[in-house]
């Protein structure tokens, strides 16, 4: 009986030395997924950050490409205007010594 005794008492605390080390490693198990969980809570929230600064940037480089297409618009809309003038100052000019020569000589028709 003190054998059966011994070995019992051997045999519990053993058992309990494996059940204080399975606790710790479930503590150490729980602290580390804790620690993961609070890790992806940032990694999420930088994430969304991200994703906004994002968004935001395509918006502005949205508005940037109508401001662009604008003023390209306005730029050649100005060249024809240019043009035109060029075309009428060439007309004018033209015309004006026609006159000139005209006023210079009046004898000539």
């Amino acid at each position: 009986m003190r054998k059966q005794s011994a070995f019992l008492l051997a045999e519990s605390t053993e058992m309990n030395a494996r059940y204080t080390e399975m606790r710790k490693q479930y503590a150490f198990l729980l602290a580390e997924y804790t620690e993961m969980r609070k890790h992806l809570s940032i990694l999420r929230k930088q994430y969304a950050f991200l994703l906004a600064k994002s968004t935001e940037r395509r918006k502005h480089l949205s508005i940037l490409r109508k401001q662009y297409a604008f003023l390209l618009a306005e730029y050649t809309e100005r060249r024809k205007h240019l043009s035109i003038l060029r075309k009428q100052y060439a007309f004018l000019l033209a015309k004006s010594t026609e006159m000139r020569k005209q006023y210079a000589h009046p004898t000539k028709l």
